[in-house]
């Protein structure tokens, strides 16, 4: 119901932006109600927050009851309405702000940890999709192998090294991951498969079959594509489309290292030590 007469007298004292990914923030008092305009650059976020100060940017409060394009999976100029009344905010001198989340590029948040969404690839990239199945790699190499035949690695070879992979862990220098991320712990594997915060299902996702993780808290989602794995005696593809294998930069012993495993049965996942020889996915997490 529009309201007739406002108690309310706010100034608007200043207005502030939050990174460099909003500008132009400005703010206007109108019949209860403030009008918060700004322009969004850039986002690897999916929606923008407004934020209020009573006293002079010491304190910030999330505005609660806002309407207008909040979603930051779009760009452009933004139009934000807070309704200050429904706040219980009646009077005052405020600063405000748009903020938008800096989680780290291509990561979704897991039960407090940051996944990226896609496979590693060739060394130091991801694959384009969330359901490609990037390269595959031996455990403690950072020489990518196709996920498809013909069977190439990433150094235009196609002779499979049968070789144990040595060390007591995923090392640095090894690392396939992109910039800013890394091969994941046994732990945080092993925060996926926390059923008390994390659900987890068999499901196919633009054709691809594999599992879907998602956050109970938040229903952030993470899906894991079923790339199967190449042999670690000669390199043979095998249970492409039925079986995901995830690497952990945990060694289990002097020849095998821990994992992530599942198949199509709707209550098969788990951690497990395997050969450090064979061919499997690696999906990172953000450092």
């Amino acid at each position: 119901m529009k309201r007739t007469f406002c108690y309310i007298s706010l100034f608007v004292l200043s207005f502030t932006a939050y990174a460099q990914s909003v500008r132009n923030t400005t703010a206007r008092f109108t019949d209860c109600e403030i009008k918060v305009e700004c322009d969004l650059i850039a986002s690897q976020a999916t929606k923008m927050t407004l934020f209020y100060s009573p006293d002079n940017g010491i304190t910030w409060l999330p505005a609660t009851t806002v309407t207008g394009d909040t979603a930051a999976t779009t760009t452009g100029h933004k139009i934000l309405t807070w309704d200050c009344y429904a706040d219980n905010v009646r009077y005052g001198n405020m600063l405000f702000k748009v903020e938008v989340p800096q989680e780290k590029p291509e990561c979704v948040i897991i039960n407090g940890v940051c996944w990226a969404t896609r496979n590693v690839d060739a060394p130091g990239t991801f694959a384009d999709n969330p359901e490609d199945y990037g390269m595959f790699y031996q455990w403690n190499r950072n020489v990518g192998w196709s996920s498809t035949d013909p069977m190439i690695n990433s150094n235009g070879g196609s002779t499979w090294d049968s070789s144990n992979p040595i060390g007591t862990e995923w090392e640095k220098a090894n690392d396939p991951s992109p910039a800013g991320f890394r091969v994941p712990t046994l732990a945080e594997i092993r925060t996926l498969l926390d059923t008390d915060k994390v659900s987890s299902q068999w499901t196919t996702q633009n054709g691809v079959s594999g599992r879907l993780f998602t956050d109970k808290t938040t229903n952030n989602s993470l899906f894991l594509p079923a790339a199967g794995g190449r042999y670690y005696s000669d390199g043979t593809l095998f249970y492409a489309g039925s079986y995901g294998y995830y690497w952990s930069s945990t060694q289990s012993d002097s020849s095998s290292a821990y994992l992530l495993y599942f198949y199509s049965s709707s209550t098969d996942w788990d951690w497990v030590g395997s050969h450090r020889r064979f061919g499997f996915s690696v999906r990172a997490v953000a450092e």
